[in-house]
């Protein structure tokens, strides 16, 4: 296995962070990318509404930031957090609440179609994610994050962050 990473989300940083398996962070900075929700919200999201459009911009910002940012994740390494958002993007996909719970990439897609799905007026009530721009961005930056960086999940841990750990 290789190294372990911890994601720490931020109103307008993510980073990705070394960290032990157990998910205490050893000091580094692998990468620092100029995205969170504080900067999605008024360019996407506005008043926390969901349009096709605003969310396919959003993907395009999001891949642009990934990008920018030249993270190199190193072979097999896994991905960590703590962050409440990611919690409620993993309960929203039906992740159990085990002790080690895991949001596979599979999983973000699925709740990545139901967003897509409730962006076009087409979500049936019981198929409705939660109506919050922060919850939006959160979807739209793990799953590109996943894709780019090509993580195919992404640990849990127990004491979700404060969702605003960084500036």
């Amino acid at each position: 296995m290789g190294p372990s990473l911890c994601l720490v989300l931020g109103p307008e940083v993510a980073e990705l962070q070394g960290c032990t398996p157990e998910g205490v962070a050893d000091g580094s900075v692998l990468g620092r990318m100029a995205i969170g929700h504080a900067l999605m919200e008024p360019l996407f999201f506005k008043n926390h509404t969901l349009h096709a459009a605003g969310l396919e911009r959003a993907i395009e910002w999001t891949e642009d930031r990934i990008q920018a940012a030249q993270v190199e994740v190193p072979a097999g390494a896994q991905l960590l957090t703590r962050d409440a958002q990611v919690w409620a993007l993993a309960q929203a996909s039906g992740v159990a609440q085990t002790a080690h719970p895991i949001l596979h990439v599979d999983a973000v897609e699925q709740s990545f179609s139901r967003l897509v799905m409730q962006a076009m007026g087409q979500a049936s009530p019981q198929e409705a994610l939660p109506a919050t721009a922060r919850f939006f961005a959160t979807v739209v930056f793990v799953r590109e994050l996943m894709h780019h960086l090509h993580f195919p999940q992404i640990q849990l841990l127990r004491t979700p962050t404060p969702t605003n750990a960084l500036p």
